[in-house]
């Protein structure tokens, strides 16, 4: 396929994998299809056995994290105690089910737990002296921190100065700093020896909980809250290798069988099933729903979905996450529009920055997100005030944003967050200076990058190599997420039987396609075409799905892409 340009209307760059070598898939010990998926991952033969079956995933002792020694004997003492042990959360899926999962498992140790989720827009991300000394005031000596807290050095010298004990646990990249804390929990530490680091603040909290109940009768009682560790890693976007692919499989398996009155009321609010539901379930409807209060609103209200033993309550709050996720989308989708037009007049940049006091906060990380992905460009969305301003950032493999804060440290109040997505806080003057560094920085550093949008796929196959089970060999490899993706495949010289737009958009199709005798059943929400544009015989790009409707089944394949057959 041809090269594509920077705009997104323009067709993405297909990118497919070369193929795996025959002493590679000799080694496997699969079908060729499903050993040239895992060599695409990377998965190396040994790695296959606890690849496919992630309870076979080789783990290490969580006292071998950094900082849990120290950890659960403070929490031990706090126990025994009978101190009042505060939770320091965040506001998002992670941030909120890392909290559920600390006070639930301390409440079966017999602790006394409460809670304190910031504000997003009254304290912004990260640990806050304020928000620790209201849990202290309410009679906490001990705070627990969860997916935040490594790279605020002055909340947390704050904190600790008003006689708090702190415990910091956190997924983020640590800075050349750790902070005043009793430990610091978080597997990426330059001194962590521990082989798996991508988890989310999730798995750092659940790992913490592990530990706390090593060698005691009650530990099968935390195992049911891997269904909230499923929730918060897949909704973190972290990756779905190593020990969280054990996390999320097992954490499906509670989910499909939970008694929780909050969950049980978001699936159903959102036209879910109970058993059948997957990692992508939580991508596009659960986690959404979850975020979405913290986006717009306040994220207690996620926090007691999740944590409440009524099902009227739950059927309550379900209903008002729904109704701000509705919000969410509405918003998500203006801001996106307008971002747009602000950055048409530099379609070339290397990146790209968009300021505006009309930006909601609670959805400029989406729109970034989006613009990012769309023109394979760093991005930066700023929502302005009067003198403090907050960011939010999302990045492309070759840049890392949050090594780019960092050299711009001197302009940022604060910062923290991954290399592909980053937030900060900034005072309204160094807006200009802020996206001239990272403009240069990004001039550099991606300099010789084919900065157009891309597609990657697994591998080219007919129609008729993706028959019989085929599909449910592929599942094998689920759960699917970041670093696992759905299986996207390219067939070439596809005729196009039917194509018809959606009754309700018409830039929706639904397709029949027909290769060599096979006919298969297709569906286009992406590449925003309309029937006419679609030619009779055509090379396409496309993912696998189940498609359910009334009680029915069938095999869809979901179009990413197409383009006039070269065949």
């Amino acid at each position: 396929m041809s090269q594509a340009s920077s705009s997104p209307q323009s067709p993405p760059r297909w990118e497919i994998n070369p193929p795996a070598p025959e002493d590679y898939i000799n080694a496997i010990g699969y079908s060729r299809l499903i050993a040239q998926l895992l060599y695409n991952r990377k998965v190396q033969p040994e790695q296959v056995a606890g690849f496919v079956d992630p309870a076979q995933f080789p783990t290490q002792s969580p006292f071998v994290l950094p900082g849990v020694t120290e950890a659960v004997a403070r929490i031990r003492k706090a126990i025994d105690s009978e101190e009042i042990i505060g939770v320091y959360g965040d506001f998002d899926v992670d941030g909120v089910t890392s909290t559920a999962v600390l006070m639930e498992a301390m409440t079966i140790m017999g602790a006394r737990t409460i809670a304190h989720i910031p504000d997003r827009f009254t304290d912004s991300h990260g640990l806050k002296a304020s928000g620790v000394k209201s849990l202290q005031e309410r009679g906490a000596s001990l705070v627990i921190t969860c997916d935040c807290g490594i790279s605020d050095l002055a909340e947390a010298e704050k904190s600790v100065a008003l006689g708090i004990d702190l415990l910091i646990t956190d997924h983020h990249v640590p800075l050349a700093t750790l902070p005043h804390a009793v430990a610091v929990v978080n597997a990426k530490r330059t001194d962590s020896t521990y082989a798996f680091r991508e988890f989310a603040g999730v798995g750092i909290a659940y790992k913490l909980m592990q530990a706390l109940f090593l060698d005691d009768p009650r530990a099968l009682q935390i195992e049911p809250l891997l269904e909230l560790v499923a929730l918060g890693t897949v909704a973190d976007m972290v990756s779905l290798t190593g020990e969280n692919r054990q996390f999320v499989q097992k954490g499906l398996k509670f989910l499909n069988e939970t008694k929780r009155p909050g969950v049980l009321a978001l699936m159903k609010t959102s036209s879910l099933t109970q058993g059948l539901i997957t990692s992508g379930d939580i991508s596009w409807s659960l986690g959404p729903r979850i975020n979405a209060a913290g986006r717009l609103d306040h994220a207690n209200t996620s926090l007691r979905l999740l944590m409440t033993d009524s099902e009227e309550e739950a059927t309550s709050l379900a209903a008002e996450l729904d109704a701000t996720n509705t919000e969410r989308q509405k918003l998500t989708s203006e801001t996106y529009a307008s971002v747009k037009e602000h950055l048409s007049d530099e379609p070339d940049a290397p990146l790209f920055v968009a300021a505006d006091e009309d930006y909601p906060e609670g959805v400029i990380g989406l729109v970034a997100g989006r613009i990012s992905k769309e023109y394979y460009r760093p991005t930066v969305v700023i929502t302005t005030g009067d003198d403090l301003c907050r960011g939010s950032s999302r990045s492309i493999p070759e840049f890392d944003m949050v090594t780019a804060l960092d050299e711009c440290a001197d302009l940022l109040v604060s910062f923290g967050g991954h290399p592909l997505a980053a937030g900060f806080s900034l005072q309204k003057k160094d807006i200009p200076e802020l996206k001239a560094r990272l403009t240069e920085l990004a001039r550099k550093r991606l300099a010789g990058v084919n900065l157009s949008p891309r597609l990657r796929i697994d591998v080219e196959v007919s129609l008729k190599d993706l028959g019989g089970d085929t599909f449910q060999r592929m599942q094998d490899l689920a759960p699917f997420g970041q670093h696992n993706p759905q299986p996207c495949f390219v067939s070439r010289g596809v005729e196009v039987v039917e194509c018809r737009s959606f009754r309700n958009h018409e830039r929706w199709m639904n397709l029949k396609l027909r290769q060599d005798g096979v006919v298969w059943e297709a569906v286009d929400f992406r590449t925003l075409r309309c029937p006419e544009d679609v030619p009779k015989l055509i090379d396409v790009a496309y993912i696998l799905r189940i498609h359910r409707w009334n009680g029915n089944e069938t095999l869809q394949a979901y179009v990413q892409d197409f383009a006039p057959s070269t065949v």
